[in-house]
């Protein structure tokens, strides 16, 4: 008995699936020609919006830094040769996986958005922050934006001049200067290699030349923030040096010239406070002596230990202007917004007549 409704709810579930399977091809077949027009205008609107983005340059900057690596002697060697990994870093030295993080710092950005810039569309020089407010003013969508957005309190007009308000340590910016440097931070980006230590900076922009231009400016930045931090130690002991030099050595004169003057003035004189004189104006000046050369030679090794702490770079691909764009893939987003339109046309059918099914 058991066996006999087995086989009748085996050959029901059969029974229904293929009664589903030719309801779905009937489906299809009755509304073809709704979701054919339901692709047309997904690939209508896809065509409008693909050509409405602005095309894409994208440049890659690839350098190898040195990394100080431990017994290292005071000078590092390149990471790629010596095999260095990052457990192998000194705890002094910042960490070279952490480098990407300086370009997408606001500082970073605040910088980079006063440079020069020279446009080869606009044929004209302007800083980046310039460049940014034109080419984004630009576009059709945004020009559409700006018809409905409601501008809160100027802030979305306020594409001018980039100007921070420091509240202690914090900077106040506007919403205008914040999508600013939201967009810097947006185009400009970096990775680093823990096998092989190379560091890739890449910069995308609507213009081959800026975009060329801004990984210059991004690679420059970072070099000089890690020359900066490697050796800021080394370099405020010589600022240090160099003004107890400055000062021991206008003591030391001082001494020397009063010792001078008073053996003028007490040439023939031999009485014994003369001399107990002269031997305090000398004691005076050969301290002076010796605290001024100890320090000089302070500040020579302070010298030279900032010359041992400033890393190197080996730039590995330079900027090169792009002749080709990178985007946008208009031809596949017009398929995908055709594809995603006819789908969704099937979805509204099918639950139109599901009662049907």
């Amino acid at each position: 008995m058991d066996v006999i409704e087995e086989k009748l709810r085996k050959s029901s579930d059969e029974a229904e699936i293929e009664v589903r399977l030719s309801d779905i091809v009937l489906f299809f077949k009755s509304n073809f020609r709704k979701i054919l027009i339901g692709g047309v205008i997904g690939l209508i609107v896809g065509a409008v919006y693909a050509f409405s983005q602005p095309n894409i340059f994208k440049v890659e900057v690839t350098i190898m830094p040195e990394v100080q690596g431990r017994g290292a002697g005071g000078f590092g060697s390149l990471s790629s040769f010596s095999g260095l990994g990052i457990d192998n870093v000194s705890t002094l030295d910042a960490r070279p996986d952490l480098y990407p993080n300086v370009l997408q710092s606001v500082p970073f950005a605040m910088v980079i958005l006063k440079q020069q810039v020279q446009s080869k569309e606009l044929d004209t020089t302007m800083t980046l922050e310039e460049y940014i407010n034109r080419t984004s003013s630009s576009s059709i969508l945004d020009k559409i934006k700006s018809i409905f957005i409601i501008n809160d309190d100027g802030s979305n007009t306020d594409k001018g001049k980039l100007v921070s308000k420091n509240i202690g340590q914090a900077i106040k910016v506007t919403k205008g200067q914040y999508n600013l440097i939201k967009a810097v931070q947006g185009s400009v980006s970096s990775t680093f290699d823990k096998k092989t230590g190379v560091i890739t900076v890449v910069a995308t922009e609507p213009d081959p030349v800026v975009a060329a231009m801004v990984a210059n400016l991004s690679l420059k930045y970072l070099t000089d923030y890690i020359i900066a931090y490697r050796t800021d130690k080394a370099r405020r002991r010589v600022n240090f040096l160099t003004k107890q030099v400055s000062d021991v050595k206008r003591r030391y004169e001082n001494a020397e010239f009063a010792l001078s003057n008073y053996r003028d003035r007490n040439v023939n004189v031999y009485l014994n406070t003369a001399k107990i004189n002269e031997q305090r104006l000398q004691s005076n000046y050969l301290l002076e002596q010796s605290v001024y050369n100890d320090l000089a030679r302070q500040l020579e090794q302070a010298k030279i230990k900032v010359e041992e702490d400033t890393p190197t770079f080996k730039i590995l691909e330079p900027p090169i202007v792009p002749i080709y764009k990178s985007g946008p893939k208009r031809t596949y987003i017009i398929l995908g917004f055709a594809i995603v339109s006819a789908i969704i046309t099937c979805g509204i059918l099918f639950i139109r007549n599901w009662k049907f099914i």
